[in-house]
């Protein structure tokens, strides 16, 4: 009795221990993936205009340096704009009017996410970002897109030169450029709103708009702007 319980515990460990074993494997799996093998993997569905396979070719020709392009699935030409292997990086120029942007960071618990920028200049860019964990579920890190208004900058409003409420209600539409910096958990941010206004409104708005380029940190899975 005493020799069949002894077996049984061990027969317990071997399969914890084994369960443990693969579990380890399967974390080591996931974290060890670098930009390449992601952008290479990914759904298509995040990526439609490029298959997995127009996706390893652009980065294959590029490593054995060939090109910098290939052909997406309607026969247009795709550029690499950017592949940083130390800093997890990946820009893609997907179409003649949109941007790919992806970037591998870590929390600060160590714990790897993946950040997609989408770019697009029809005409005046405009910019979505999109957050997934290394299996590509969605992640709900917050960010807020600013909005133009945040680049008046008030010092240089005169009441009795410019109408701070027309100046409000020109700027209501925003068109936004985001990219991520080349340190980790960093988003910056491009008030591109100039662009959709008539030359006229431009040159009366232009002198009360900063041209700061506003940066935002990931905070206990907030995006919040630095100073």
């Amino acid at each position: 009795m005493v020799k069949s319980k002894k077996r049984m515990r061990q027969k317990l460990f071997k399969r914890n221990n084994g369960l443990l074993v693969s579990f380890l494997f399967l974390c080591g799996s996931v974290l060890s993936q670098s930009i390449e093998d992601l952008y290479v993997k990914m759904p298509d569905i995040l990526n439609p205009t490029l298959s997995s396979q127009n996706r390893l070719e652009l980065l294959e020709y590029h490593k054995a340096h060939q090109s910098d392009s290939t052909l997406n699935r309607f026969g247009n030409q795709v550029y690499l704009v950017l592949m940083d292997t130390l800093n997890e990086h990946i820009v893609v120029k997907n179409t003649a009017t949109s941007t790919f942007d992806m970037k591998l960071n870590y929390t600060t618990d160590s714990v790897p996410y993946i950040g997609i920028i989408r770019t697009v200049c029809a005409p005046v860019c405009h910019s979505i970002v999109e957050f997934y964990d290394t299996a590509w579920n969605a992640i709900p890190l917050q960010f807020s897109m600013p909005k133009a208004i945040e680049w008046l900058d008030g010092k240089r409003i005169n009441p009795d030169i410019i109408d701070s409420g027309w100046l409000k209600k020109t700027l209501d539409i925003s068109f936004i450029g985001l990219s991520f910096g080349s340190d980790n958990n960093i988003i910056t941010a491009k008030n591109n709103s100039l662009d959709f206004l008539s030359a006229v409104d431009r040159k009366i708005i232009r002198p009360f708009i900063t041209d700061k380029i506003f940066s935002y940190k990931l905070k206990n899975r907030m995006w919040v702007q630095e100073p």
